[in-house]
């Protein structure tokens, strides 16, 4: 045993355990809170912005389209979202002249498979669109919007290449404009695998002349109530929610702790009385033997005065395993009625001494 143990109180070591595993436990329940509020918020939050490169093909129909596959992880059902389209073009007398031209998305069902043998089958010749092989059931969501390059009149036109002809040369500038076509608001998908869209049909109706450098789809979810809390206020609602299920784990953990002392209490009770029943008949046991002990122990010859010249009474003890022979005995034998009675001697009293009297 350390001297530390032994110079320490009882209750300052028990005081002590308590005191360093109620922190223990404090700490722990803590960073259960933050990293259940971190896999909460990674699964409850979406991705906010989800984009797609969008690799269109030419001369397999009448327009230029795109098969966009979509991962069922990307997109949460009862969500909305946001979806744009921007085409950066060049601004070329081609593309001037095309004026308003259509864009079509349509969103398929994860259960339709569309290849590009069953789009090439079509054909030019046919001049029919990818989008008249596909069944209503096929088709969770469908848009189509409208655009066009923005009009600059030739004296402003050849105005700004002038002055900004330098910047032209450097390759700091360049003559292309980047439309920005916002196809979509709020869609919503309903619950389910299901009614989540594997694959987007994007289908640009400006013909095959239209000249396009790059294009790209955009899925932007646009949040509200918790999950606009959560994104647009994140330490605010870090605090709150890491806080709140701290409270709530220590309070509930306290609960147990309780209960579990009190069913503990109520097994260790009964078998505290027994145990103490258990030592009181020890106990008792042990004088009772302690008193037939002490009887054995009176139980030895001694002798008695007697008054005058009698002969002094002897007291013999009997034995417990022999108190039925004496029995016998002691009917054989016949005492004086005289002799079994037992006087004080008188020694010492004023009746010894009107005895000593008499004699002389």
């Amino acid at each position: 045993m350390s001297p530390l143990h032994i110079a320490t109180p009882r209750l300052a070591r028990l005081t002590f355990i308590n005191t360093f595993l109620i922190i223990t436990a404090i700490l722990f329940l803590l960073g259960t809170a933050i990293s259940a509020y971190i896999i909460f918020y990674s699964n409850f939050v979406p991705q906010v912005e989800i984009e797609k490169v969008v690799n269109l093909q030419y001369g397999d129909g009448p327009h230029p389209y795109a098969l966009i596959p979509i991962s069922s992880s990307e997109l949460v059902s009862r969500q909305a979202y946001d979806i744009f389209l921007s085409l950066h073009l060049p601004r070329s007398p081609q593309n001037l002249k095309l004026g308003n031209f259509m864009t079509t998305l349509a969103l398929l069902h994860p259960a339709h498979k569309f290849t590009l043998d069953q789009s090439r089958k079509l054909g030019i010749s046919r001049l029919e669109s990818p989008l008249h092989s596909l069944e209503e059931d096929e088709i969770i969501f469908s848009s189509r919007r409208a655009a066009i390059m923005s009009y600059a009149s030739l004296p402003v036109s050849l105005t700004s290449r002038i002055l900004t002809l330098p910047l032209y040369i450097l390759g700091l500038f360049s003559e292309a404009e980047t439309l920005t076509i916002k196809i979509a608001e709020a869609v919503t998908f309903l619950r389910g695998w299901k009614n989540i869209p594997s694959l987007a049909l994007l289908e640009i109706q400006a013909g095959q002349e239209i000249q396009v450098y790059e294009a790209v789809i955009l899925f932007r979810a646009r949040f509200s109530g918790m999950r606009w809390l959560m994104y647009n206020h994140r330490i605010i609602s870090f605090l709150l929610f890491t806080g709140l299920f701290w409270v709530s784990t220590i309070f509930f953990a306290g609960l147990a702790w309780t209960a579990l002392i009190i069913f503990n209490d109520i097994i260790v009770e009964p078998t505290y009385k027994n145990s103490s029943n258990t030592r009181n008949d020890v106990v008792v046991k042990t004088e009772e033997s302690a008193s037939d002990e002490d009887a054995d122990l009176s139980d030895t010859p001694r002798t008695f005065p007697t008054y005058g010249r009698q002969p002094a009474l002897r007291f013999a003890p009997t034995n417990k395993d022999t108190k039925d022979s004496a029995d016998d005995e002691d009917d054989k034998i016949n005492f004086n009625s005289k002799q079994c009675i037992m006087t004080d001697s008188g020694i010492g009293t004023s009746l010894d001494e009107s005895k000593e009297k008499t004699t002389f």
